[in-house]
């Protein structure tokens, strides 16, 4: 019989586990589509509070930063006026979702490993099935989603702040009239790339609450082990941020290569 070196067992294991919670949370949203509306809605409202000054600060900054840098080259060049050319690619492909991806798992995502593993370890889940209550149902499902819809709003708003922290980085500090920013920018802007970026964030987002839920229900080892699952969880959903965003995007230029052009 061959044996499996540990690291492999431990990430079979891992997306074992991974796809029975997704069969699991699945089945319970669309047997019983009720019931966990209300958890939600608290959930993304708790999520609104703790989450959104980190994703604006990541966004606005970084945006802010390489609008700087890319005013710089571009006056080199002599093409200042297509600033809004370069953050149609740099704002709505690449930095939003990414700096979005990273700070709800930075944020929400360690949290909520945190919580489902001290619950874990406190036997409050298994308290909670005596009682004939269905921890998914009551603590994950609603978490589950309120992380995938709220990453995908906080990234179209780090799109708009990206657009407009470039913007002031054109006329503020450079030489360039807002209309003319915008003006170019709405002319390289397509839907293709504004839905693509919000299927991206649902996507990120959905990973970072499946596999943050994993670690937290599965922790071992006391409170060292909820230690563990949140530093495991955070690599994975930073990793996973990256991954996602590279074959997204790999995958909406190849099927809409009219996005490259440069009008």
């Amino acid at each position: 019989m061959i044996k499996l070196p540990p690291l492999f067992q431990r990430v079979v294991v891992d997306v074992g586990q991974s796809g029975q919670l997704l069969v699991q949370l699945v089945s319970t949203a669309v047997r019983q589509p009720r019931g966990y509306w209300g958890e939600t809605r608290d959930e993304m409202y708790a999520m609104l509070r703790f989450c959104w000054l980190s994703c604006t600060l990541a966004v606005g900054g970084f945006c802010f930063l390489i609008g700087n840098y890319a005013y710089n080259i571009l006056t080199l060049l002599g093409a200042q006026n297509r600033l809004g050319t370069f953050f149609v690619f740099a704002s709505a492909r690449e930095i939003s979702p990414f700096c979005t991806g990273m700070a709800v798992a930075g944020v929400m995502g360690t949290a909520m490993t945190a919580d489902l593993g001290a619950r874990r370890i406190r036997e409050e889940l298994d308290a909670l099935k005596v009682l004939g209550i269905d921890s998914m149902r009551v603590l994950v499902l609603p978490r589950v989603i309120a992380i995938t819809v709220m990453t995908a709003a906080f990234n179209i708003v780090g799109v708009a702040v990206g657009v407009v922290m470039a913007m002031i980085s054109a006329t503020v500090i450079g030489e360039t009239s807002a209309g003319s920013f915008f003006s170019v920018f709405l002319s390289n802007v397509t839907v293709p790339e504004l839905i693509g970026t919000v299927v991206k964030t649902i996507l990120i987002g959905f990973f970072i609450g499946i596999v943050c839920a994993q670690k937290g229900l599965n922790v071992r080892g006391g409170p060292e082990g909820v230690g563990r699952a949140v530093n495991e969880a955070v690599v994975l959903c930073f990793a996973a941020v990256w991954v996602i965003n590279f074959v997204a995007n790999a995958v909406m230029l190849g099927l809409n290569p009219e996005m490259l052009v440069n009008r």
